[in-house]
């Protein structure tokens, strides 16, 4: 639901205005005669898709990802918040690598396995938070836009996700 109204508000703000304004022009004045009966075309609504990857736009299910991956960065990187780093469980090899925790829905458990999943074995707790935001923006607008026009589960799947 929360995708849903997500596409209804890009539609809104970001979709040709021009071409929804048409659809409502049925009066026999402004449109000609064999042109007013309404089939399947006029009933789609305009492709989200394209939208959200012409104005560089992350998706609510890419939103999530993007701000647990880059707060995890943050806490482990500054060591602050405490309480927070305190959560997780870094590697006795590696100091750049997380200890998987065992299941459950919390930030700590969610974040690592995220950053487990996806992270490149280039970015580490050293790197700059500037790079790590550039390029797990771009790295999440690439994913979601791939597969076509219209939208798929790989789109929000994270089995091929890296940056």
């Amino acid at each position: 639901p929360l995708f849903i109204t997500q596409k209804k508000c890009i539609r809104v703000l970001f979709g040709d205005r021009e071409s929804y304004l048409e659809k409502f022009r049925t009066c026999a004045r402004t449109r000609i005669f064999g042109e007013q009966i309404l089939g399947k075309e006029f009933y789609e609504r305009e492709h989200s898709k394209p939208l959200f990857k012409r104005h560089q736009l992350l998706t609510v299910h890419n939103l999530h990802k993007y701000h647990c991956l880059l707060e995890l960065f943050k806490a482990m990187k500054l060591r602050i918040p405490m309480p927070i780093y305190e959560l997780f469980q870094r590697s006795r090899i590696r100091d750049d690598k997380l200890v998987s925790l065992k299941h459950s829905i919390l930030f700590n458990h969610q974040s690592s396995n995220l950053w487990i999943k996806c992270r490149k074995s280039e970015i580490d707790f050293t790197t700059s938070i500037m790079i790590v935001k550039r390029r797990l923006k771009q790295s999440l607008l690439d994913y979601q836009s791939a597969y076509g026009e219209d939208w798929h589960n790989y789109n929000f799947d994270l089995a091929h996700f890296e940056f």
